[in-house]
């Protein structure tokens, strides 16, 4: 069970299950989505997107161009032509599906070169099983719209309250052995974070909270002064 999981079965089992679970990319799965909304939580998050070498070119036909007959188990491509082939397989330890069209179909096609990079010159699909696929497919298509994007933004906050926490109160390392002690330092944190943003809210003309740039950051904004020769 991953970790997003144990978050969101923990909440449950204390009746405080959310409607809506924000998270950044570095949670997002087609297999986590899914699962949540079976749950009744609807996670936002920004869906993973395709990585073949024809979507990241904005070029070509990518695996939103193909259409997907999943009771034939057959998929047709934007030429018109049928697969031959459908493979269930595992692959990086999850469920999917391996599509493959004919070389007969494929290395005649005069679109060929938009279509497949493969030097056999035939085309490949790698799919999720039908309620995974459909999930990112939705998913992707609503985080292209201002609603989605709107709605979204509510995380910058919460990425602002968590730099601020580890900024101002080092909630990054544990200063004390056991965790008694240290559930502790995250509950005197937790209330130190709380008292600084009540008084940023009844002081709205002090300066807001700044964070800090990491040193990369630091680094790159640096100028060299010219010495003189």
């Amino acid at each position: 069970m991953k970790a997003t999981e144990i978050v969101q079965a923990s909440l449950a089992e204390r009746g405080l299950t959310p409607g809506e679970h924000y998270l950044d990319a570095g949670y997002s799965s087609a297999d986590l989505i899914h699962d949540a909304a079976t749950r009744g939580i609807t996670m936002v998050t920004p869906a993973l997107l395709d990585h073949s070498p024809q979507a990241k070119a904005n070029a070509g036909f990518d695996k939103a161009a193909f259409r997907i007959d999943w009771k034939a188990r057959q998929v047709r491509c934007p030429q018109g032509h049928t697969s031959t082939a459908w493979y269930p397989v595992r692959q990086h330890e999850r469920d999917a599906i391996v599509v493959a069209f004919a070389r007969t179909d494929c290395h005649p096609c005069p679109t060929q070169k938009a279509c497949t990079t493969s030097t056999r010159r035939t085309r490949y699909l790698s799919l999720r099983p039908r309620e995974l696929h459909e999930t990112l497919a939705t998913a992707r298509a609503e985080q292209a719209t201002d609603t989605w994007k709107t709605r979204y933004a509510l995380r910058a906050g919460i990425e602002g309250t968590i730099n601020q926490a580890l900024d101002v109160t080092g909630l990054r390392n544990a200063r004390y052995r056991g965790l008694p002690k240290t559930r502790l330092q995250h509950a005197f944190s937790a209330t130190a974070v709380n008292v600084l943003r009540l008084d940023a809210h009844w002081n709205p003309d002090q300066p807001p909270f700044t964070p800090r740039a990491s040193r990369l950051t630091r680094l790159s904004q640096q100028r060299t002064t010219p010495t003189a020769n």
